[in-house]
């Protein structure tokens, strides 16, 4: 009797082990269902959160002392449904799968035609290749310049270039509807938000303008330019002095009963940089060109400008009446803001220009204006013919993005900019007009205001006085190669993907020769 009563409470003892740990892995395999489901409840609720599409995004590696007002740009969602406890897709009619026992199969996804960047794909990969760069030149902080252009092309033939070959073989199509992209590169600059008022406000059609901006703004350890302090005749003494934070003129104008509708609406497109990432207008206007979409007439301005009122209408007659429209680009320096600059005539076509005798200046070619060129004007029906594309206004058909898109290998240069937009447009077959009405007034700034410039960022950011300089001289070689100079090349290596076959051509175009270009100007 007890060996069975043993063996009996042995059996219930196992049965008990038995029932315990099927218990236990059931209410394991509980929780974990559990656990996962709000794992997915929580995903899907972040990805209906986030799913807008940013057209105002920072940019930089730096600390941003407080968090600015976003912009969005306004897109098409498709409505989100629960994929929870065997919901299904409500793309369809098909009746739920446990209602025909099938197997459910996702449709086929549609061809597309058209690898074309989205706007928040397009600001991710600068921000990205900004941060990268930032960092290559952290450790090349102490290294010779060409150590540091190698860091500088290594980081852009990883992060950038197949970006920009995928851009150049998607060919964004050109609208025909009369829009206006406008190119603003600011650099720590107060009158942002001022000529984003006027474009807007002094627009006949401002539904149909975007303003592309580079905001090159100083969040924290700020400092002024090198401002003049001594008295005139006095021997010259400057200084340098401790700053506030720039102000954010994108949010300013946003903010403002003028900005609020035109930023809604997806009118204002930023790409935000940290000043100490700031590499030369050159790069920042390359950097403004992504930020187009397809607008039909593209239009580059600097960031402290007025507008003529119906400023855009005129535009639009203007190259509309150039013989060789599309293939047209109109350019020339604005007046200043004076009274009655509106009803001024222009201050002339951009037919003649000097070589620099500055070594600082690497001798290049620099534009001057008003006057020449009378044996090429054209009837006064039309606009007159002129030269020569100046930097700080020129518009185009937006066509010529395709054949002569900006060169992103070009930071640290100022000088050499124009000279090389005329030889690529003259090369590619686009004829150059002066206006005949003067759409933009600006501001044009002498050097004893003390305002902040780009190569002092990078001195401080490389450490010592000059380095911007130093980097230049070697890289405008890039520019000058390009447009006939005879003079060595420093170092080879700048001439790297100027037009590899598989990429955009950042070089001179084959519709026209640089020897007929020569002769013309």
């Amino acid at each position: 009797m007890a060996a069975r009563r043993k063996a009996r409470e042995a059996r219930r003892q196992r049965r008990t082990r038995c029932c315990r740990w099927c218990c236990i892995r059931l209410a394991v395999v509980a929780l974990g269902s559990v656990f996962s489901s709000v794992l997915l409840v929580l995903s899907h609720m972040e990805s209906v959160q986030h799913g807008k599409s940013f057209a105002v995004s920072h940019a930089g590696s730096v600390h941003h002392a407080k968090k600015e007002p976003e912009v969005f740009e306004k897109t098409a969602r498709k409505p989100v449904t629960s994929l929870l406890r065997g919901a299904m897709e409500k793309d369809d009619d098909r009746p739920p799968r446990h209602a025909t026992g099938e197997r459910y199969v996702p449709p086929p996804q549609e061809e597309v035609k058209n690898d074309l960047p989205s706007l928040q794909e397009i600001v991710s990969t600068l921000q990205n290749f900004l941060n990268e760069v930032h960092r290559a030149f952290g450790r090349a902080k102490r290294k010779t310049r060409e150590e540091v252009w190698a860091a500088y092309v290594a980081v852009a033939e990883t992060h950038l270039l197949p970006f920009e070959r995928r851009v150049h073989k998607s060919k964004r199509p050109v609208r025909d509807d009369g829009s206006i992209f406008v190119s603003i590169a600011a650099y720590r600059d107060h009158m942002l938000a001022n000529t984003l008022t006027e474009l807007f406000t002094h627009a006949a059609k401002p539904e149909s303008i975007i303003a592309g901006v580079v905001q090159q703004n100083c969040v924290v350890k700020c400092k002024t330019g090198v401002q003049v302090v001594s008295k005139p005749g006095e021997p010259v003494r400057t200084k340098v002095s401790d700053a506030p934070a720039d102000a954010d003129g994108v949010a300013e104008f946003c903010a403002s009963a003028v900005g609020q509708p035109h930023c809604r609406a997806g009118r204002v497109r930023v790409l935000r940089v940290n000043e100490t990432e700031s590499l030369g207008p050159a790069f920042a206007r390359y950097l403004a060109s992504k930020l187009w979409l397809g607008e039909q007439f593209y239009v580059q301005i600097d960031a402290h400008m007025w507008a003529r009122d119906a400023w855009d209408d005129e535009l639009r007659r203007e190259m509309t009446a150039t013989p060789s429209y599309p293939r047209s680009v109109m350019s020339a320096y604005p007046p200043g803001p004076s009274n009655g600059w509106q009803s001024m005539a222009p201050s002339g076509k951009l037919c003649s220009g000097t070589f620099s005798t500055s070594p600082v200046e690497a001798h290049i070619f620099r534009l001057g204006g008003g006057g020449g060129g009378r044996n090429i004007a054209a009837p006064a029906p039309e606009p007159p013919r002129s030269i020569f594309v100046g930097a700080g206004f020129f518009t185009a058909h937006s066509s010529f993005l395709q054949v002569a898109p900006f060169d992103p290998f070009l930071p640290f240069v100022f000088m050499g900019e124009e000279i090389m937009l005329t030889t690529r447009f003259y090369t590619n077959g686009f004829d150059v007009y002066s206006p005949r009405v003067n759409f933009f007034a600006h501001q044009y700034r002498p050097g004893r205001l003390g305002l902040p410039k780009f190569w002092e960022s990078q001195d401080r950011a490389f450490g010592s006085g000059g380095s911007n300089t130093r980097f230049m001289l070697m890289i405008v070689d890039r520019v000058k190669h390009m447009v006939g100079y005879e003079s060595p090349v420093k170092n080879p290596d700048v001439l790297n993907h100027v037009n590899d076959k598989d990429g955009p051509n950042y070089g001179l175009g084959s519709h026209r020769s640089l020897q007929e270009f020569l002769h013309f100007a």
